[in-house]
């Protein structure tokens, strides 16, 4: 018997972009950085990682547009070309160099966003102070530990990219 996929699509404002996810997401995370305020406009963003892999676009083109980001590393955001939305982002390092390997997708261009409410809120330090956390959720005001964080499913899935990584690396 084939295991049957969960499947959640999204787009643009626009709809020019149209998306599809073919996998749930290892974590949502809901950032409450500085940086992620002024690139949203908005008091946070809510992410929802997912391997770059079980992301595909099915309708039009997105356009990436290269960000600061704290690391110094930098950030690429993938936006529709017409109305500008970001629909996800990669970070350009990520711990275990897996970066180009995990979308973010923003939650809020999902058809159902309302599925994916934050696993975790991070970068809580520079939270607005009238935002209120949810009880129940951990929050950190930086980042976290992955391995304390992550499920065991998401931790082995993200295990399983490192190795992709690494093997390439050896192979170069």
């Amino acid at each position: 018997m084939k295991e049957q996929k969960e499947v959640y699509e999204g787009s643009c404002a626009c709809g020019y972009v149209r998306y599809r996810v073919e996998s749930r997401p290892l974590i949502v995370h809901c950032c409450h950085c500085s940086w992620c305020q002024r690139q949203n406009g908005s008091a946070f963003a809510v992410n929802a990682l997912v391997e770059a892999d079980q992301v595909r676009n099915i309708q039009g083109e997105v356009v990436d547009v290269e960000v600061p980001s704290p690391s110094g590393a930098g950030q690429r955001i993938s936006r529709c070309p017409n109305c500008q939305v970001a629909v996800w982002s990669y970070y350009l390092v990520l711990s275990g160099n897996i970066g180009e390997l995990v979308r973010f997708i923003r939650v809020g261009t999902l058809d159902h966003p309302e599925q994916f409410s934050p696993d975790v809120h991070i970068f809580t330090s520079s939270k607005l102070p009238w935002v209120e956390l949810p009880p129940g959720i951990p929050a950190f005001e930086n980042f976290y530990v992955i391995e304390d964080t992550w499920s065991e499913d998401s931790f082995a899935r993200r295990k399983a990219l490192t190795e992709v990584v690494m093997e390439a690396d050896s192979i170069r």
